[in-house]
């Protein structure tokens, strides 16, 4: 049996099924790094305890701040790779980080069509 892969490994695989097979298309290099070390830091905050997840969340908005606005939508929708659909938003202010416009909608959260669309 092999062992799991890290976060980073998995998820660009996991961002394709929910947003589409081209969606990591706008990265740049520096946005690809950031989104590799914000999805190690969601990770982090999960095994935090509340006396430490301020600091870890701030941590994840400080990557993410790296990002161009356009893409930062992916470290968004990357929290719920590691954690829960609903604790998006949670981190996300935790983080200090403004609000998102057009956020696209995941195909696997509650209410999506649950569809792979890497595959369309």
């Amino acid at each position: 049996m092999s062992a799991p892969q890290p976060c980073c490994k998995t998820l660009f695989t996991w961002l394709k099924a929910n947003l589409g097979k081209r969606c990591l298309a706008p990265l740049t290099g520096t946005d690809a790094k950031a989104l590799t070390a914000a999805v190690h830091i969601i990770e982090l905050y999960s095994y935090c305890d509340s006396s430490e997840s301020d600091n870890v969340a701030k941590a994840f908005g400080l990557v993410v701040a790296n990002m161009q606005l356009s893409t930062r939508h992916l470290a968004f929708h990357a929290i719920a790779h590691m954690m829960e659909w609903d604790t998006r938003w949670q981190l996300w202010e935790l983080a200090g980080l403004p609000p998102l416009d057009h956020l696209p909608r995941c195909s696997f959260e509650p209410g999506g069509p649950m569809i792979d669309l890497s595959k369309k």
